[in-house]
């Protein structure tokens, strides 16, 4: 996994004296990501300017940060104004609190009961579809409702690379086929196409670098648009969107003056792989915390919860990464505690405990109760970690507006209980 511990100490330390002070104080618990929404901000501005000097839209990723409304309504107020969904929960999840949702259906299509809500009541403006199958569902339950949805195909070309346990589309070879049978369709329209991932860090040449996913869609748009006459009005390329991703995008697309998209995430956290090797716009916004739970043998043990879903990497990725590791800082004074490095071991998955090894940087004394805070970065909506979001960290104030589960539901501090969504929305106004 990578590890932005460093990058941190180096570009954001407030955020780590800020969350150690809230865990000593008793205000946030262990196994909580803490997010620095002025961080926030300030990157979403930053990726804005940037994706409107070069002609590029985006919708925002919300998953990795656990679909928070808070970081949610800061991003949208500030530039990219409505979200991508990657399944049905987080369209829910969104929705509930009045966030704008753009895009739905990419890495998860809608199952088929919920396409008269997401149609209906969440009206986003495209829809990706991997199959005739899904886009006819989607056909009737518009034509029942009396409403047009836009639609994307997601096309898939030979030697595209795709992430285990996210294949699906329809092939290249078949586009134009397929898209005049759903074409024929009512109450539905294609307006487009897309891939995942259609960008990627190559660690050779130091910088993100357009897959052959984009020219894939790329020159499948230009067949549909040919062929099947259709006005295309959107290439959404996702994948590892940052600041200077935005002209990779545009020059990409540009030789075919199609419309295109870029969605950020870990890009809006500063926390995509290009951030752990060059310092790009971004700021790293956010550090997983968690508290010595107890001693055994040389070792201590952290309470876990969120260490399963960090990011693991894959591929060429892997061989890389194993001569690196993951380490931690641990303590309870705030001007301290980068002093006080250990290395971290991965956890399993079920993470109860993360192993905190002292030694390799000196004899670090561990005791229970110590604040241990983590640099990976981290997907929320796979793990069991709460989200606690502070605001002021950069003017050096920071306050803690509210701690969520992984689905956005603020929580009580002290039982747990999910507050209702009139108290959060009020919140809402505030960020």
């Amino acid at each position: 996994m990578v590890d932005f511990l460093d990058l941190h100490v180096r570009r954001n330390p407030g955020l780590i004296g800020a969350a150690v002070e809230l865990h000593q104080s008793g205000q946030i618990p262990p196994n909580v990501v803490v997010m620095d929404l002025d961080a926030i901000k300030q990157n979403t501005v930053v990726e804005r300017k940037e994706a409107d000097r070069f002609g590029v839209s985006n919708y925002f990723i919300t998953k990795q940060f656990g679909r928070n409304p808070l970081v949610s309504k800061t991003i949208s107020d500030n530039g990219i104004e409505k979200a991508v969904a990657i399944d049905i929960e987080e369209v829910k999840c969104l929705h509930r609190y009045g966030i704008p949702v753009g895009h739905v259906g990419h890495l998860s299509q809608i199952p088929t009961a919920d396409i008269e809500y997401v149609v209906g009541e969440v009206s986003p403006e495209v829809i990706t579809v991997f199959s005739l199958e899904k886009a006819r569902q989607i056909s009737d339950v518009a034509a029942k409702l009396g409403k047009s949805q836009d639609l994307l195909i997601r096309v898939i070309g030979k030697g595209d690379f795709f992430y285990p346990y996210q294949y699906g589309g329809i092939p290249e070879e078949n586009v134009i086929e397929i898209a005049e049978r759903i074409s024929k369709l009512r109450n539905i329209r294609i307006v487009g196409v897309t891939s995942f991932p259609c960008v990627r860090y190559n660690i050779l040449k130091q910088r993100v670098e357009p897959l052959s996913n984009l020219s894939t869609i790329l020159k499948a748009a230009g067949k549909l648009e040919r062929e099947n006459k259709i006005e295309i009005k959107q290439v959404n390329a996702p994948g590892d969107t940052s600041a200077p991703v935005m002209e990779i995008l545009a020059e990409a697309a540009k030789p075919y003056g199609y419309p295109v998209y870029g969605e950020p995430g870990n890009g809006l956290a500063g926390t995509t792989p290009w951030h752990y090797f060059v310092d790009l716009p971004e700021l790293p916004a956010w550090v997983y915390v968690s508290e010595v739970s107890h001693l055994y043998g040389n070792n201590a043990y952290a309470y876990g919860g969120g260490l399963s879903g960090a990011n693991l990497m894959l591929g060429f990725w892997t061989d890389v990464f194993q001569q690196f590791y993951m380490y931690a800082f641990v303590g309870r004074d705030p001007d301290t505690i980068v002093q006080r490095k250990v290395l971290a071991e991965p956890a399993g998955y079920i993470d109860y405990y993360g192993t905190l090894v002292p030694g390799q940087f000196g004899n670090v004394e561990m005791k229970v109760g110590d604040t241990v805070v983590y640099g990976f970065r981290i997907q929320v909506f796979a793990s069991r970690a709460k989200v606690a979001v502070v605001k002021g960290i950069q003017k050096g104030r920071p306050e803690l507006l509210g701690i969520f589960d992984r689905c956005g539901n603020m929580l009580d501090r002290k039982t747990e209980a999910p507050l209702n969504v009139e108290h959060v929305q009020q919140i809402m106004l505030t960020v």
